[in-house]
């Protein structure tokens, strides 16, 4: 082991520690140092973005979620929201970053800025038989409008592409 410490002051006027080059713990950290700080920024970027097996695997789980679940809506309101929140919510991937917009005839095209694949997410809604919570009164009510808010019980399925 060299004698000289593994710090020394800067010869630069500023009086604070370096790594000293002429010790090798001190070479080897002003080699490690920076590819240290490399590798934990490579890790927080690709913890931030989507590749395609993440994506690929949050629409499967997120249409696997919606697929029977209730959602108090209405029959003309735009869905897609209900589609990305469940890929979002499939704890698959950073879960920001999910673009829906609706196709021409119907179903939603989802789809990320990091990727490339595109997904057809079509969505059903079949009013509930059973509310989960009733209103006294509520089974003399007639049945809601397209516009009204509703319990509705999702149906969804998917294929790979844009909705056409």
């Amino acid at each position: 082991m060299s004698g000289e410490p593994v710090f020394v002051r800067s010869g630069w006027g500023t009086g604070r520690y370096v790594y000293n080059h002429r010790n090798p713990v001190g070479r080897a950290l002003i080699v490690l140092a920076p590819l240290v700080a490399l590798g934990g920024l490579y890790g927080m970027w690709a913890e931030s973005t989507w590749s395609e097996g993440e994506f690929r695997d949050a629409v499967h789980q997120g249409v696997a979620d919606l697929d029977g679940k209730r959602h108090y809506t209405s029959l003309d309101s735009d869905h897609g929201f209900l589609v990305a929140e469940a890929i979002r919510e499939s704890g698959i991937g950073p879960g920001h970053g999910v673009e829906t917009r609706e196709g021409e005839y119907g179903g939603h095209t989802v789809g990320t800025e990091d990727t490339d694949t595109e997904y057809c997410v079509r969505v059903t809604l079949t009013r509930d038989k059973e509310p989960p919570v009733v209103f006294p009164g509520a089974e003399d009510l007639p049945p809601p409008g397209p516009g009204m808010l509703a319990f509705y019980v999702s149906h969804a399925t998917y294929g790979e592409g844009a909705c056409r």
